[in-house]
């Protein structure tokens, strides 16, 4: 379970590296044109705000399972290693916590929208929810890897 869980959250770090180089060349590609000859890409600006809501929720499980993310070290450097031990379980727990409860309060909003049919206010009119939708399925993956997380930390602890 845990290999799978592990090639799920780096899939989604390789979505979210392609969504990014996507943008990135669309939006160049688009400014070209705007000023070139004047016939910008109409879709490609609100493709890009969806984007760079998918983008953070689709690597964030794997960042914090590689331990890429920023940390504050200048403090806990300072402390001792067991007092260390226990401040990564429990800011890991909390985390999982924290991003379990933003999970659930984003799966109530998007089937709410899901359910009452909203269109995206923009040119494309997607539908809201699927605009939505990476809140609770990154915001899960995350708090599941922060929980994991957290055993880990545990584990090291008592051994």
């Amino acid at each position: 379970m845990a290999r799978a869980f592990d090639k799920l959250i780096v899939f989604f770090f390789w979505v979210a590296g392609v969504l990014l180089l996507f943008v990135t060349v669309g939006t160049c590609v688009d400014v070209i044109l705007r000023y070139s000859i004047n016939r910008p890409i109409h879709w490609m600006l609100e493709i890009t705000e969806y984007a760079m809501l998918y983008i953070p929720f689709l690597g964030a499980a794997f960042v914090l399972k590689e331990e890429s993310h920023i940390r504050i070290d200048l403090v806990i450097t300072f402390l001792g290693e067991r007092l260390r031990g226990w401040l990564n379980v429990a800011t890991s727990f909390v985390g999982g916590v924290v991003m379990g409860t933003y999970t659930w309060f984003g799966a109530q909003v998007t089937l709410d929208y899901f359910r009452r049919g909203v269109p995206s206010l923009e040119s494309l009119k997607i539908p809201m929810f699927l605009i939505l939708m990476i809140i609770p399925i990154g915001g899960f993956l995350f708090s599941i890897q922060f929980f994991r997380q957290t055993a880990g930390y545990y584990r090291k602890l008592r051994s």
